[in-house]
Formats: structure tokens, sequence, C-alpha cells
């Protein structure tokens, strides 16, 4: 167990430990025993002490230098919320002897949102669709971030209590049990965690150590992980991937724009961070799969003497796909939008290769990814950013229409790319994903509404939705059309739920997609727009031309098998060697 906060200690007692060298004195101040407990403080800055009558559950705020009261920034639970008392949690991970864990290189994806993947919005919610995610292939789910943020409803990139299970979405021992089920069920649960910044309101760690430097994220401070003090700020953090990890049992963690956490020590927090969850897995017996957003387009983010991370997070296929499809001219989009964009994500991965100029951060940008295992890159048509920082946060299907979104993901999955699904897409989900928050600060409120607005002001006279309004987050909920009862929004959406189904039993059996280059051959017809992606057992033709294609004029013989098409419509009538623009198929060899 980590011992960072309130922990048990090696001889069975309830102690606490924290770094605070802005303090002269810290106690334990308990809400439920009306007990106050000092602290030592040692030359490190330290804190220690034990806390005796102390039980788990009881509440408590830490009272620095004799007056000043607020809660444990290593709180695990805060059931008040942000600016309440801090309550003593421990989290026993329950070991399963039977689970290993998933090989990254396996991993089929699934990102989602607690609050909006369900009607409860709660993990006890996500448990029940967990035999769902089976049936469609899933073998790892991705949660965005778990950390209590102020209020009832958040993205969760504004968290200021990093080990703190929200509030929102359950208990600890809800955790356990969706952990549980989804190794019952095959899939591997990862964390989307941010180590990078603390959220706007409700951070009180400033008031015991620097833990921030004045160097910006684009949302705020960076965590100071190499000035002043900051050896016991790493700590905190090291022990932060210790609770997520080997208290509590997460199988692995998304690591949050990586790029802006800057270390110039050596070795560098992150190296420390994929060391660590490697000594975790290794000790536990399971794997455990680490990837970063890192988004500059480095092989050092993966290389294993860079920073070593299984796989990182890429978005240039999004971009080439979504440019060429729906032409667009905001954000990173306006660099995109040729078909030779696409032909290149495929072959190498990295568009943003040293060569292209970077738009958005104002220059060149990335090395060729040539060198860079296709597995150790995560694709993806759609995630939280490309579609909640869409101007009325609509995804692919609700932009350009089912039959090119369609071609999008067979492209993502022909590719030999890791893939990963944003929640609803599998059967083609028509609600945004908007951005939204709950803050209490008024001030904060309207900053967020007026960044809202620069960031769409390219159009004009556009209104986004209000972040702070429910409605926002209410509208972002999952509709779940599978189950709906009316037949005219069940059809399609079941025709597009079994098209995911296969395109993931194609990647899984290796028919598509396979990692190896020399079995996902390349080839490109720029005057027709077609591409094709060749394997050993099988052809992928993808239309991104307007016009009709005849799979022979592309070296598909008409003895080949039609495995599968994104035209849902074919009929045992339609020719099966004729793709329609913007169409793709999969023939076997």
């Amino acid at each position: 167990m980590t011992n960072t906060g309130i922990h048990i200690n090696s001889a069975g007692e309830i102690s606490y430990r924290i770094f605070a060298p802005y303090a002269h004195s810290l106690a334990v101040k308990c809400l439920d025993n009306g007990k106050c407990y000092p602290l030592d403080r040692d030359d490190s800055g330290y804190f220690t002490g034990i806390l005796p009558d102390f039980r788990e559950g009881f509440r408590y705020l830490l009272v620095k230098n004799g007056s000043e009261t607020f809660p444990d920034p290593a709180s695990r639970y805060q059931p008040e919320g942000s600016h309440g008392p801090s309550q003593a949690i421990f989290p026993i991970r329950q070991p399963a002897s039977s689970w290993q864990g998933t090989d990254a290189a396996d991993a089929i994806i699934y990102e989602l949102h607690l609050g909006t993947f369900t009607p409860e919005g709660t993990l006890r919610g996500a448990l029940k669709k967990l035999p769902y995610l089976r049936d469609l292939g899933i073998n790892v789910i991705e949660l965005m971030p778990l950390s209590d943020y102020p209020g009832k409803r958040n993205w969760g990139y504004d968290g200021t209590y990093p080990f703190a299970l929200s509030r929102n979405y359950g208990s600890y021992d809800d955790l356990h049990d969706f952990i549980a089920k989804a190794h019952d069920n095959g899939i591997a649960v990862i964390l989307d965690v941010v180590f990078n910044h603390f959220g706007p309101e409700g951070n009180y760690s400033e008031k015991l150590a620097p833990f921030t430097k004045k160097a910006p994220t684009p949302w705020g401070a960076q965590i100071n992980f190499d000035g002043h003090s900051s050896s016991g700020i790493r700590s905190f953090f090291l022990d932060c991937v210790r609770h997520w990890l080997e208290d509590t049992g997460l199988d692995g963690f998304r690591m949050d724009a990586v790029s802006v956490i800057y270390d110039e020590t050596v070795p560098h927090i992150l190296r420390e961070i994929t060391d660590l969850a490697r000594s975790i897995g290794t000790a536990q017996n399971r794997k455990i799969i680490m990837i970063a957003e890192h988004l500059r387009n480095e092989s050092s983010v993966t290389a294993e003497n860079g920073y070593a991370y299984d796989a990182q997070w890429c978005d240039d296929l999004n971009y080439a796909v979504y440019s060429w499809l729906y032409p667009q001219s905001f954000r990173h989009y306006r660099d995109f939008g040729r078909f030779e964009d696409i032909v290149l994500a495929l072959k190498e991965g990295f568009c943003y290769n040293g060569t292209r100029y970077n738009s958005v951060f104002d220059n060149f940008m990335g090395v060729t990814g040539q060198n860079v295992p296709p597995e150790r890159l995560i694709m993806h048509i759609q995630d939280h950013d490309q579609v909640g920082n869409r101007p009325e946060g609509g995804r692919i299907v609700t932009v350009m229409g089912l039959k090119r979104a369609l071609l999008a993901a067979l492209t993502l999955f022909a590719s030999p790319y890791v893939p990963m699904l944003f929640m609803g897409e599998e059967y083609g989900e028509k609600s945004p994903f908007l951005f939204f928050e709950d803050f209490g600060d008024a001030g904060l409120i309207e900053a967020v509404k007026k960044g809202r607005r620069k960031e769409f002001s390219f159009i004009q006279g556009f209104e986004p939705e209000d972040p702070h309004q429910e409605s926002s987050f209410l509208k972002s909920k999952l509709k779940w059309y599978p189950e709906d009862s009316e037949p005219e929004i069940n059809v399609p959406a079941r025709k597009t739920l079994r098209f995911y189904q296969e395109l993931i039993r194609l990647k899984k059996s290796d028919i598509i997609g396979s990692h190896d280059r020399k079995k996902c051959q390349v080839a490109d017809y720029p005057k027709t727009g077609i591409i094709t992606i060749t394997g050993d057992r099988s052809i992928t033709l993808l239309n991104f031309g307007g016009g009709p294609a005849e799979a022979e004029d592309y070296g598909i013989s008409k003895q080949s098998r039609l495995i599968l098409t994104t035209d849902t419509e074919k009929t045992a009538q339609t020719d099966p060697f004729i793709i329609p623009g913007y169409a793709g198929a999969v023939y076997e060899i």
C-alpha cells in the first residue's frame, strides 16, 4: 500500500504522512471522534504520526499552524465535495488468481466517460454494460479520469485530488466490483490520469508545498517535478501510481498530455512512472498497460531507452481521414485535407513527421514514424477531445453521415495500429458530447464560458452550449439506440453494431490490420481516390473517391469472397465487386 496520506503502516496501525514544508505545524482533526492528532515534522519536510482510535470511514481535516483547516490533498475520498472534509478509506485490491491482464499490442480499446455512459452515470450503472462490451469484442476499457472534482459533473480533467475516487461515480467497493466483473469478461480496465496540472477550483496542495511552478500548461500551472522541494512532490505522484495500480487494482494508465510534464531530473518522472508500473505488474504477475497522450509524434515516448510507454496516442489518421471526408479549417484539421495524408498515416503513422508545419503549435513537429512499431500507436476516428471540442459536440456520424463514418471505421481497423473507439461510436450514437462542468466559483464559471466562445469565434455569431448548465451534461448522455424500441432508429443502429462487431473480429483474427507492416501493404491510386491494404488473408479496398470502383481494377479476383462491406444496405442482387463512392469492402484472398 501507499504511505502518503492516511494509510495503514507495516505494524497495522492507522497512520498519516504528508510532504508539507510550508507548514510549521500540522495536525489531523477528526470530525467523528472529536480528537486532534499532532504530527511530527522531520528535516526533509514530512509530517508523520500514528492516529490511535481512528477508524476507516472517519471524516477529517488538516490543521496547519494551529488555525488554518482544509481537506487533505492526499485524500482517498471526498464525500461532501472538493471543499468538504476528507474521509479515511483503505482500498485494498482484490486479487484475481486467474487474471494476468491484456497485452497492449492486442488491445481493442473503448474510451468512456462514466457520467454519460449510462443513465445512472455510475460504476454500478457501467457494470451492467460489461457483457455488452464483451460481446462487442472490447478487451480494454479506458475510463476517463475518476479523481474528485468540484460539483456533480465534469469531464474529469479538472480534478484536484489525484488519489480520490469521485463520489459522483460511487465507492471503492463499486470500483473493485467493476474491475473484477470486467476481468471475468476478459476486459482490462485502465484509467486516464492527469499528472500535468491541477484543476482551477478546490486545489489545497499549495498550502503544503510548492506543488506547481509558474511555467504554464494550456490549463494552468505545471506540476513541479524538478524545482525547489520537488522530491516530495515526485514521491506524492509516484505514490498515486501505487494507489491506483497496486492498491485499487486497475490495469494501467492512459496519461493525459504528458508532453507538458516538464522535468530536467534524471531519470525523468515519466520514466520513473513506467518503471514503477512495470514493477507492480511483475510483483502481481499481471500485465500493466501504459499509454501516453503525447501528441508530439516523438519515437522516444515508446522507446525502451526513452520513456518506455507501451503505446502513445496519435491523432494523425483521425485528422487525415476526417479532413478528406469532411473538409474543415479549424484546429489541426486545417493542416490536413489531402488524399496523400491518408496514405502517409496508413504507411507510417506520423503525418507530423518533422517536415510538416503544425499551425496550432506554430512549429514543425515530430519525427518519421517509419521506425515506430505500429502496435505502439493508438489510433481512432473520434475520441472525447475530437468530439467534445467540435462546435456542437458532434460525433462523426452526425457531422458527415453514416456512410462516410463507416468508411472511416474500416480504415481505422484495416490499418496496422491499435484501434480505439469512443463510447457509442459502435452503433452510431448521435447525441453530442459537449464540454460540461459544475464549478462553484462565479468568476471561473464566466471565464469558462468566455473561453468556449473564443474557441469557436471562427464561426460568426455561434454561441456554444453553456458548459455550466446541467443540460449540457444531460444532452451528452448516451441514448443507447440498440435497445430502443423505435424501429426507424433500431434497425440502422443494429446494423452498425454488427458491422463493428465484425470489424473487431477480423482485427483480432489478424484477417485485417496486422501489426506487421509486411502483412499490411498499402497501395494508393490518387486519380480515383482508392487505397488498398493487402495482408496474408485479405484485401481491403477503401474508396475515398466520389465515384464507384470495380474491385477487379485493383487486383481483386471475382473468385474472392466478400467478407465485409460498409454498404450495410447491400442485397443479394447487389454486385459485390462494385464499391460505391465513399465506401469500402474486405475480400478474402
